[in-house]
């Protein structure tokens, strides 16, 4: 059986200026070369003490937010955070790893996505101390105000978010 190329089928069957509608139309959906396609991936690694509350909290924020979670548990937080270079102005109860940023305490899930997703040139996100309001500190409606922090390898500081 022989085969028609499709362009001599599309002319058969629809007329020359609807199959340029459908050529534009389609050429309209190409992907953006430069666009960042590949998939994020949402496995967290999540050291933190057997007795904190707060970071089993944390980690159901994460979970619900459609993070897969690592949890490790650890007697000796301050050789984590030492071995992940967490700026000792941020340091907080729990430290994450994910795609080879640190994340130091109750950081947002939409924080978290937001660097997955730009890549920015940074170690990591923290949420210095333990606010009242904050994933995995919530107390009803109330929330303190709180500042995410960008840090480098450097250490260096900069306000990523506010709250």
């Amino acid at each position: 059986m022989k085969t028609k190329p499709i362009n001599s089928i599309l002319k058969s069957i629809v007329p020359l200026g609807a199959v340029s509608a459908i050529a534009l139309s389609l050429s309209l959906l190409t992907i953006n070369p430069s666009a960042k396609s590949e998939p994020l991936n949402h496995t967290i690694s999540v050291f933190r003490d057997p007795n904190c509350g707060c970071c089993q909290s944390w980690i159901k924020h994460l979970q619900k937010e459609g993070f897969t979670v690592r949890d490790f548990v650890s007697n000796n937080m301050g050789n984590i955070k030492q071995q992940y270079n967490v700026p000792e102005q941020l340091i907080s109860c729990h430290t994450a790893t994910v795609n080879g940023y640190t994340i130091e305490g109750h950081v947002p899930a939409e924080q978290i996505k937001k660097i997955l997703q730009n890549k920015p040139n940074i170690a990591g996100l923290g949420v210095p101390g333990m606010p009242i309001g904050s994933p995995g500190m919530e107390s009803g409606d109330y929330v303190q105000p709180y500042a995410v922090f960008s840090f480098t390898n450097t250490g260096k500081l900069q306000q990523f978010a506010q709250y």
